[in-house]
């Protein structure tokens, strides 16, 4: 039996960029660790998470407790929509982009980047398989 070592291809960047994390429902998982990661290391993000309803995201309850200010939370229940294109025009310049979710919401952030001109390297994503 041959295998290959485990790999990492939605790894955190370890310079000082800013970065801007988005999560689908369970796609929280890995963008929690890395919201908890850059906290501990006092680097600038903003972490925008979405869900069906907040009664049923997990991980929003513990996030809102440490996250403060840095955490946005829209409920589709509440009739809350990321705007995507406003946030990444908002985003600085050299801001890395972190999205793990839904295809629909992957998808929606890599074409929006694209149109606004966003280098591909900025943005890393996760697909669940």
């Amino acid at each position: 039996l041959r295998i290959d070592m485990p790999a990492n291809h939605f790894g955190l960047h370890s310079d000082q960029r800013p970065a801007l994390l988005i999560a689908g429902g369970i796609g929280i998982t890995p963008i929690m660790s890395m919201a908890q990661a850059l906290a501990a290391r006092g680097a600038d993000f903003n972490l925008h998470y979405a869900g069906r309803s907040r009664m049923e995201m997990p991980f929003r309850d513990r996030l809102e407790r440490h996250m403060g200010d840095r955490l946005r939370v829209y409920s589709s229940t509440d009739g809350e929509r990321i705007d995507i294109a406003a946030m990444l025009a908002a985003a600085p310049d050299d801001v890395m982009i972190y999205v793990c979710g839904p295809t629909r919401l992957i998808t929606a952030v890599t074409d929006t980047a694209k149109e606004l001109g966003i280098a591909r390297e900025r943005v890393r994503l996760e697909l669940f398989a």
